[in-house]
Formats: structure tokens, sequence, C-alpha cells
């Protein structure tokens, strides 16, 4: 009985000190959207649901529109339609673009 209680105390010893050794968490390692999101040094990736670390990656938004109508005809993103690539792009490009 003694030896038993004696291995449990050395038990719940070893468990005690194993956490504090452990590394520190990961900011970004967060499941909900909108607490990522707060997180200035975290970004969401819709793509691969999940919280990342660092700012997110640059997706020019004129590339949703996929005919050429569309994308003449959208004045607020200020897009135009490339004919060599077929697609749309942004007529200005952000300054620093991941």
């Amino acid at each position: 009985m003694r030896n038993m209680a004696m291995a449990l105390f050395a038990l719940a010893a070893m468990l005690s000190f194993g956490t504090g050794a452990r590394a520190a968490p990961d900011e970004c390692s967060i499941r909900d959207s909108a607490l990522c999101l707060a997180k200035k040094d975290c970004h969401w990736d819709g793509s691969k649901p999940g919280c990342y670390p660092g700012p997110a990656p640059y997706i020019d938004p004129c590339s949703s529109h996929e005919g050429e109508a569309i994308c003449a005809s959208d004045d607020t993103l200020g897009c135009k339609w490339t004919a060599e690539a077929k697609k749309c792009e942004s007529k200005t490009k952000p300054s620093s673009t991941n």
C-alpha cells in the first residue's frame, strides 16, 4: 500500500513538472475565424480552413470575374481584361504584394 502511494506521488510529480517544459503555444493556433482575424499577426485561409501566422497572401479582387463583359463593366474595383492571359486583373497593383 505504501509503495502504491509513493508511485502515485511520483507519477503526479512527473506530470506536473512535465507541463512546465512545453514550448509556448503558437499564437495563431485558433479554430475560430473571427478570433484569428482579431490577432494582428495572423490570417485566416478559407481555401484550407485554419489560422496561419503572418499576413494573408495578396489575391487580386478582379480575378473573380471570369467574363470579359463583366470585367469591363466593373468600375468599382478598377478591373481590366487582359487578352493575352484571358483573365481579369486590377489596373493598379498594391505597392507590396506577398
